[in-house]
């Protein structure tokens, strides 16, 4: 036993070779984007900090993002992986294909069959979100190379892994930095750490602790449902269908000097704005759902009522609930802008023309 625990921290502290390369930030950068379509296997760990308020509804994400999390992967294509989460009593696993998707859950042998997500989707955070490459390219995604520098490099999962480092360069983004190592060998991001602007510690980590940089054998993601278990044919949650049936206003085309970016079809009731690590999304409630969240948010750790509504932080992601009695709606806006940000926006939204979706 002992030795478990003290080999890792044995193979962390080695030397690492190269570990002030020559390789520029913007070099490494664009390795890394190479590298999303890389396959890889390997066992994952993530830890989140971030307190979020919890309903029945979202409380799967708020464990997500606010607890430890340790998760089994082979990812062959975006298209083609299988995910297991690894609890003391089980695990769940979820198996994608082109054709679909089956998620097991061990404890309930309850095994769910959906179709296959759509392009531009909108969906709750899963599981596999927090995986350090799909991590990493959500948020390099629109990375400047100005915005980037570099990092020593470190051993992950016994590996040498090259360090970069982004600073998000928008005046409101609430997250300080991003720091990723990507594994030497292949580029695939093997490590991710996010911090909000003043926080000594991550707010998200996520790392390898094993790690393989190959295609897993098809025999390593096949799926049959285990002889017993309950089968049924699900949907997934839709996220904005309440809002989009029944929002009473559309979000203004631009929003702290930042465009509305293009939505999708039937999404035109929810504003989404920045790029990169910086975002903001926005939303005009229905009084009745309105009415709900606030009641829930007004029993959440932190929440500050303000002039303009209820607002609340956990890390660099915040939320603001507007009063219709200040702002002329129900506005729900949040995301990776600072709560001085929230609330010029909802000032904005006060003063901006209302319309239907």
């Amino acid at each position: 036993m002992l030795a478990l625990v003290v080999t890792p921290r044995v193979v962390r502290a080695l030397p690492v070779p190269g570990a002030h390369d020559d390789t520029s930030a913007a070099s490494l950068l664009q390795r890394m984007r190479a590298s999303w379509s890389h396959p890889y296997a390997g066992y994952v760990e993530s830890a989140g900090a971030l307190a979020l308020p919890a309903s029945a509804q979202f409380e799967s994400v708020a464990a997500l993002l606010g607890a430890r999390t340790q998760l089994r992967v082979w990812w062959r294509a975006a298209d083609d992986w299988r995910v297991d989460t690894l609890s003391p009593t089980g695990e769940q696993s979820t198996r994608t294909s082109p054709s679909g998707v089956w998620v097991w859950d061990f404890e309930d042998n309850r095994v769910t069959r959906t179709v296959a997500e759509r392009p531009g989707e909108v969906r709750l955070p899963r599981d596999a979100d927090i995986l350090p490459p799909q991590l990493a390219a959500r948020l390099l995604a629109d990375a400047s190379p100005a915005e980037v520098s570099r990092l020593a490099a470190v051993r992950v999962a016994g590996r040498v892994a090259d360090g970069l480092r982004l600073r998000p360069s928008a005046a409101l983004s609430s997250i300080g930095r991003v720091d990723v190592w990507a594994d030497r060998a292949s580029g695939v991001p093997v490590r991710v750490d996010v911090f909000g602007r003043t926080a000594a510690v991550p707010a998200m980590s996520s790392t390898f602790l094993d790690f393989a940089a190959t295609a897993p054998p098809v025999t390593d993601i096949q799926f049959q449902p285990p002889p017993g278990s309950r089968l049924r044919t699900g949907t997934r949650p839709d996220v904005v269908g309440i809002v989009r049936r029944f929002a009473p206003a559309e979000p203004p085309e631009e929003l702290l000097g930042m465009p509305r970016t293009a939505a999708p079809v039937g999404l035109e009731a929810v504003g989404q704005y920045g790029h990169g690590v910086t975002q903001l999304v926005v939303a005009a409630l229905p009084p009745r759902l309105a009415r709900s969240l606030r009641s829930q948010l007004r029993l959440a750790t932190g929440v500050a009522a303000l002039p303009e509504g209820l607002e609340v932080a956990a890390g660099p992601v915040a939320l603001l609930l507007t009063e219709r009695a200040a702002t002329g709606q129900d506005w729900l806006l949040t995301g990776t802008v600072t709560p001085e940000g929230l609330v010029r926006a909802a000032t904005e939204l006060a003063a901006s023309p209302r319309s239907s979706p």
